[in-house]
Formats: structure tokens, C-alpha cells, sequence
């Protein structure tokens, strides 16, 4: 049963139920009791799980709690969460879409105030997302876009592979070859239209056996550098989208003497890449600001001063390290 149903059965607002649903003040003894008894006995929750009114929690929905950028995101709206007096629940949904709808499932029935969340499942997560919709939870989404319009906060992901990839270009590299997350999650694959723009901007043929669309892991970067050196493509720079597909790529070049051979632009910069002296180039962000933002946006929401939906976007910048030249 929907909270519109439970309304109409208690004949009162969506409103009142959400409002006893996640115990705040402003119902009646009589109204609040018969409200909980048909929450309870529609399975929104267990009455000796039920939370006190002090206790205020959040949740945040990650794909990959190991990557250091949604840790470093975490970190940041747990910070944040502590000044508004906010517990944080976490959920690793291991990329994996239907670890996200039992993490959903979850969040519904446990009194969970609000969400701030990465989606795993691109065009499916909006399934999940109309079920916290459906039961009036607040959410804020962060990295990965839907084509629907949600709050949230993202990169200006086509810009960040337009600047990655012609700077490799200006560096007189001509076979530029990428390596990218799975096109299902919008960030990834505009990225990839950024890439595609700027090899059209400076006249380069796009070469389809330059474009490797893998899962955003250590391994999978490792392995594509294999398949790369194997073949001798004639790759002369690679733009890596993501930080662990980097580091994969780096730690192949590093063990097998192939350091110097292929130019590299990755995707963020995380603090072990300077304490290996890596010295990449890199698409770089404010993490923290991401998650800083994106945790405001939910407080703002819980507060009810959200009047409209937002959608921020962040303008990446470039850092060169020296990494992007042409070898040899």
C-alpha cells in the first residue's frame, strides 16, 4: 500500500502520513496511532524498530564504497550531517542494480529521514528512485545523471572529456584512445561525447579500436593495458575515466617495463597517486564539494525550504603533470 492509500484509509493528507512516518511533531495522539497501525500493518516498518523523534537519519547509497572518490564523498556529508545533528547510514551497492533495490527496500523501512545517492543501474535506478518518490522520502542524487530531472549535483562531464582529450591532441598525439565505463550511466557515456567532439573538432577519425568500454575496476584497466601492448595498435595516449581504470592501467606499464610508452590523462587525482609519485594529468574536481553540496541539498529538502527541483553542475578543470606528452 502507497502512502496515498494509507492516507485515504486514515482519511487524512500524504503529508500527515509522511510526517508520522518519519516522527515529526504536528499530528494528533488518535490520528498519529491509527496512522502508525496501518503503517505497521503495510510493512513501512516494525513498531519495536521504530526509532524516537531525538534520532534523526540519513542514508547514502554509493556504488563502490572502495573507490576513493565516493569515500572521500562520504566522508564529506558525514561531516556535514554531524552539524545538523544527523546520523549517516551507508549502502555499497557493489555496482550491482539489485543490491540497490534491497538497499531501497531498506531504507523504506527504517524510518530513514532522507537519501543522497550515486545510482548503479542507469535508466533502471529510475525505478528506485519513483519508489522513494512514492513514499515521500526526500532524495538528492550526486555523479550520475537520469534523463529525468532530479535534484542533484554532477560534473560537466562532456567538457571533461573534451579537455582531456584535446589536450592530448595539442600535445600532437593522433591515435588517442579511451577507456570508459559502461555507457548505461550518463556521466560515462558523456564523457565519451566529449572525446568523440574534440577528435572531430581537430579533424582525427574516430577509431573504434581505440574505445573500450569496461566496468570501473583496477583489473579491467589492467587488462586492457595488456590487450593494448599486445596488439600494438599504434595507441600513442590513452584519457581513462576513472581513477581505478588509471591505476590498473599504470600498475600493467609499471610491471612490465612499459612505462614510458603510452601518454595517460586520467580522471581525478586521489592521494595515493602523490604519494607514489605517479605525477598523472588528470581531469580534476572538488570532491569534497560535491559532497558538501549535495548534503545541504537534502537538508534544505528535510527543512522544507526546497521550493523547486536543482540540478547544480560542476565545471571540471585540468591539471597537467606532464603525463599527456608524446613519448619517445
Amino acid at each position: 500500500m502507497k502512502l496515498k492509500k494509507i492516507a485515504d484509509a486514515a482519511n487524512t493528507s500524504i503529508s500527515t502520513v509522511s510526517r508520522v512516518l518519519n516522527n515529526k511533531d504536528g499530528v494528533g495522539k488518535e490520528k498519529r496511532e491509527l496512522i502508525e497501525k496501518l503503517l505497521i500493518e503495510n510493512g513501512f516498518y516494525n513498531k519495536s524498530y521504530k526509532i524516537s523523534s531525538d534520532t534523526k537519519r540519513i542514508a547514502v547509497i554509493v556504488p563502490d564504497l572502495k573507490n576513493p572518490f565516493f569515500s572521500e564523498i562520504v566522508k564529506k556529508i558525514t561531516e556535514e550531517s554531524r552539524k545538523k545533528n544527523y546520523q549517516v547510514l551507508i549502502f555499497d551497492t557493489d555496482e550491482d542494480f539489485q543490491n540497490e533495490v534491497s538497499s531501497i527496500d531498506s531504507i523504506i523501512k527504517s524510518n530513514i529521514l532522507g537519501v543522497i545517492m550515486c545510482i548503479s543501474g542507469g535508466s533502471n535506478s529510475e525505478k528506485n528512485i519513483k519508489k522513494l518518490d512514492d513514499y515521500s522520502i526526500p532524495f538528492v542524487l550526486f555523479d550520475r545523471e537520469l534523463d529525468f530531472y532530479h535534484d542533484g549535483v554532477f560534473l560537466d562531464d562532456f567538457k571533461a572529456g573534451f579537455l582531456a582529450t584535446e589536450a592530448l591532441i595539442k600535445e600532437n598525439h593522433k591515435n588517442v584512445g579511451i577507456l570508459v565505463g559502461k555507457f548505461k550511466h550518463k556521466n560515462m557515456y558523456n564523457r565519451f561525447l566529449g572525446y568523440c567532439h574534440a577528435l572531430k573538432t581537430y579533424d582525427i577519425e574516430i577509431d573504434n579500436d581505440f574505445i573500450y568500454e569496461i566496468d570501473l575496476e583496477i583489473e579491467d584497466g589492467y587488462n586492457v593495458a595488456k590487450d593494448v601492448f599486445l596488439k600494438g595498435n599504434n595507441l600513442t595516449a590513452i584519457f581513462s575515466c576513472s581513477n581505478l581504470i588509471t591505476l590498473g592501467f599504470i600498475k600493467y606499464q609499471n610491471e612490465n617495463n612499459k612505462k614510458n610508452n603510452i601518454s595517460i590523462i586520467g580522471f581525478d587525482n586521489p592521494d595515493y597517486f602523490n604519494i607514489l609519485n605517479l605525477n598523472i594529468s588528470c581531469i580534476s574536481r572538488s570532491i569534497s564539494e560535491i559532497g558538501s553540496i549535495a548534503a545541504k541539498m537534502l537538508f534544505k529538502k528535510l527543512d522544507g525550504n526546497a521550493k523547486h527541483t536543482q540540478k547544480i553542475i560542476i565545471t571540471p578543470t585540468l591539471k597537467l603533470n606532464g603525463s599527456e606528452k608524446l613519448k619517445g
